[in-house]
């Protein structure tokens, strides 16, 4: 393994869209505190996130590492050339510490934002820190995954396990370990259970505690309840790119009238309060962010299996090929399709028989259900407004996690979780 600095994510979905979105969701930096969360609107809550004064804040940044896996001979395809090595990050302590992996949520990286601030909350806690990109990220797609079609959870799960072995082979090396917990918010928080699940069997960690952060109960009915706001029946007579042109057009007046001079936490902020987005532009926006992690998902699957669905099998992309066709076509993909279509027939091709009932029920909480009622060591901490949860859902997790479950009333999905009780909150449940 080698240590290094900075490395450049080159992906074509890097446009101006995807930029405003990556900013929407996962900008926000430091501040003070209070007792409740001020944003009552959900949607809103997810998308612009937590106000910037009542961010969590640390005494002094934290000292992280950028470190790297190279897996030898693995073929990487010309176009991702930039993505050869799996990317980590690590935040050690001096002496000796638990160990604590954390799980990005759908299509992030290990060091978004959020991941970020993960980190340096819970190195505030005591413990060494080890932030892992999801495995629905490129990155991880390209470089490490075995099976290279995201979406199924227990595959997921293998490739998230197998990473996390080399990482902790490495690590022992150098530091004082004195135990091994996860965490993970959104997807990651999902792929912690499943973790947790996993190990029970192989007791390669022996995890002490696990905490999943705003987790979905069922993966396929959250990425439907996307799609769905992405239909005709959200939309009405509107198309999804022509939400995303008024968005575009709100932000340039919001930008052309004001003295922000950056779209920094203050503009979203100011931007969250801005009275002509609809519920529909809302949805529209998260369900929009959603589908462009997937389209970028897909399209690295696809270049990496060569399965033709979205560039043809004959075609080998070289650097430098416009990839905007490819682009647009993935994005156009919903979720129901892409299981249908291609993880679906994938699966039933390594693993002959499954039906698209188990995969849906086996990328669910609820297939674990027994496990998560009777192990002691795995805590909930959520949203009772999270958008991508119904309420029986929201009442499932209860029932299931008891006095192991703890929800604010407020804070959408994953919106509060640089907010102050939020934070003081997760960490004391891993303590």
């Amino acid at each position: 393994m080698v240590k290094k600095g900075h490395h450049i994510d080159r992906f074509h979905l890097a446009t101006f869209i995807a930029m405003i979105f990556f900013i929407l969701f996962f900008s926000l930096p430091t501040f003070a505190s209070s007792s409740e969360f001020p944003i009552a609107d959900p949607f809103k809550a997810t998308i612009f996130g937590t106000p910037p004064d009542l961010v969590h804040t640390f005494p002094e940044p934290v000292d992280t590492k950028q470190c790297e896996i190279n897996i030898e001979d693995r073929r990487i395809p010309d176009i991702f050339w930039y993505s050869e090595d799996f990317y980590y990050t690590t935040a050690m302590q001096e002496g000796e510490a638990p160990l604590l992996f954390i799980i990005a949520g759908t299509g992030s990286e290990h060091d978004s934002t959020k991941m970020k601030f993960l980190t340096q909350l819970f190195y505030e806690s005591g413990f060494h820190v080890v932030a892992v990109s999801s495995p629905t990220h490129m990155n991880f797609v390209v470089s490490a995954s075995r099976y290279a079609a995201p979406g199924y959870a227990p595959n997921d799960v293998e490739d998230l396990y197998r990473v996390m072995k080399w990482i902790k082979a490495d690590l022992e090396e150098d530091y004082k370990i004195s135990g091994y917990n996860v965490t993970g918010y959104s997807l990651g928080a999902m792929h912690s259970a499943f973790l947790a699940q996993l190990d029970e069997e192989r007791g390669d960690f022996l995890f002490d505690k696990v905490l999943m952060m705003n987790p979905p109960v069922s993966l396929y009915t959250s990425a439907q309840r996307f799609d769905s706001w992405l239909s005709p029946e959200n939309l009405g007579d509107k198309k999804p790119r022509e939400v995303i042109d008024n968005l575009i057009q709100a932000f340039s007046q919001m930008y052309l009238h004001t003295d922000v001079t950056d779209f920094d936490d203050n503009f979203l902020y100011g931007l969250s309060q801005h009275d002509n987005f609809s519920d529909m532009d809302l949805r529209a926006i998260i369900a929009a962010s959603f589908r462009l992690s997937s389209a970028n998902m897909l399209f690295a699957s696809d270049v990496c299996i060569n399965a033709g669905y979205i560039v043809p099998v004959s075609k080998t992309l070289a650097i430098g090929d416009n990839l905007l066709p490819y682009t647009r076509v993935a994005a156009a993909i919903k979720f129901e399709d892409y299981i249908n279509e291609y993880l679906l027939p994938y699966l039933q091709f390594i693993t002959p028989g499954i039906t698209k009932e188990e995969l849906i029920r086996r990328c669910s909480l609820e297939s674990i259900e027994e496990y998560l009622a009777k192990s002691d060591k795995i805590f909930v901490l959520g949203n009772s407004d999270d958008i991508i949860l119904n309420e029986e859902e929201v009442a499932f997790l209860r029932k299931t996690f008891g006095n192991r479950a703890v929800f604010f009333s407020r804070g959408g999905h994953c919106g509060n979780i640089m907010f102050g009780p939020y934070a003081l909150k997760a960490q004391e449940m891993l303590k």
